[in-house]
């Protein structure tokens, strides 16, 4: 039975990958990737890290993706004014976690309140495999929105 989750597992990730290949423009970077409910531009660059808007459709609030790189591992920190959370690349596979504390902006009493907790820890895997940029950002915005409780999805809007 586990053999054939694995198998399921790698043949979504093909699926979702052919989907989101038509949807970016791949220069080595992420150019642009949009969707009828996101768009995730660059922004300008940082010292060290990359950096990229994300903007849902019908929002007039956006995210700021940066990407930080270190001993192998990529952590794709997403932040707005009143939430914050970083989606890990390493050798287990990519997920979300708590930005940690060293790094956090937002106060643990606000952050508390806005996140799903039962989402986040459905998304510590969201894939057993490592993963492109490109596909880390387009999986991000799909699963961000389930990461915010319902009271609070007007980040999104």
């Amino acid at each position: 039975m586990k053999s054939f989750n694995s198998v399921l597992g790698k043949v979504s990730l093909v699926f979702v990958f052919f989907m989101l290949v038509g949807q970016v423009n791949i220069f080595g970077n992420v150019v642009s990737a949009q969707s009828d409910n996101f768009s995730i531009t660059p922004a300008d660059n940082i010292v060290n890290s990359l950096v990229w808007n994300l903007k849902y459709s019908e929002s007039e609030n956006g995210f700021k993706i940066t990407l930080q790189e270190n001993n192998g591992e990529k952590v794709f920190t997403v932040r707005s004014k009143f939430f914050e959370i970083a989606y890990v690349l390493n050798k287990k596979g990519f997920g979300a976690r708590m930005v940690s504390r060293s790094r956090s902006q937002v106060p643990e009493q606000i952050l508390g309140q806005i996140i799903n907790q039962e989402a986040l820890n459905n998304q510590k895997v969201i894939s057993d495999t490592s993963t492109s940029n490109e596909i880390a950002l387009n999986l991000i915005a799909s699963y961000l929105p389930d990461l915010i409780n319902d009271s609070y999805k007007q980040l999104l809007r």
